[in-house]
């Protein structure tokens, strides 16, 4: 999995708390430092709506279709994905989880990608052929959305009892949007 934070709202938490002020009757020229505390004034206060001010664009890479499922479930995000209809699927990896790695799954993996090329050779469209390919099959989505939205998700999706793959994902997200706006996504335990 690779997650690359693409843009991002500049400033966003100053952003935000700029823009939080008309609702504190505070508009005209403020302090970065005062603006940077009304937004973690919001937050804390669970005033989240301030957040749809800020936005962030995320390139996921190298996730299962499985993931992607979980992914575009998020209705307050943005998804734009790659897709099998169109694109050649004979140079895509497959995520295997640990927990079935020990068994012959390999040879599954293998046979699938040969019946696969093998399909599209003999002039089946690529949209036909791709219902044989796991659904471990890696995959890439840009996926945009404002700080709300990124809020939600990660909320949603950090949990322990999150399946991995997409747990994983959220963490990054929740990572590198700490990096822009730490007073805003907190840091989260690895595990």
């Amino acid at each position: 999995m690779k997650v690359t934070l693409i843009q991002n709202t500049p400033n966003p938490e100053e952003h935000i708390g700029l823009l939080a002020g008309i609702c504190y009757g505070k508009t005209g020229e403020q302090s970065p430092e005062q603006c940077i505390k009304r937004a973690y004034h919001c937050v804390t206060k669970g005033h989240l709506s301030t957040l749809r001010f800020a936005h962030a664009t995320f390139l996921v890479e190298d996730i299962s279709r499985i993931c992607s499922h979980q992914f575009v479930r998020s209705k307050h995000l943005d998804f734009l994905q790659r897709s099998q209809r169109y694109c050649n699927e004979e140079e895509t990896n497959v995520v295997i989880p640990e927990s079935i790695s020990k068994y012959d799954v390999q040879d599954f993996v293998y046979n699938a990608q040969i019946l696969y090329e093998n399909l599209i050779k003999n002039g089946v469209k690529k949209e036909d052929a791709r219902f044989i390919l796991p659904q471990g099959t890696t995959t890439e989505l840009l996926v945009v959305g404002n700080f709300q939205a990124w809020y939600d998700f990660i909320k949603l999706r950090s949990g322990k009892e999150v399946q991995w793959e997409i747990r994983a994902v959220a963490h990054e997200i929740n990572r590198q949007l700490h990096s822009i706006a730490p007073n805003i996504f907190v840091e989260l335990d690895d595990e």
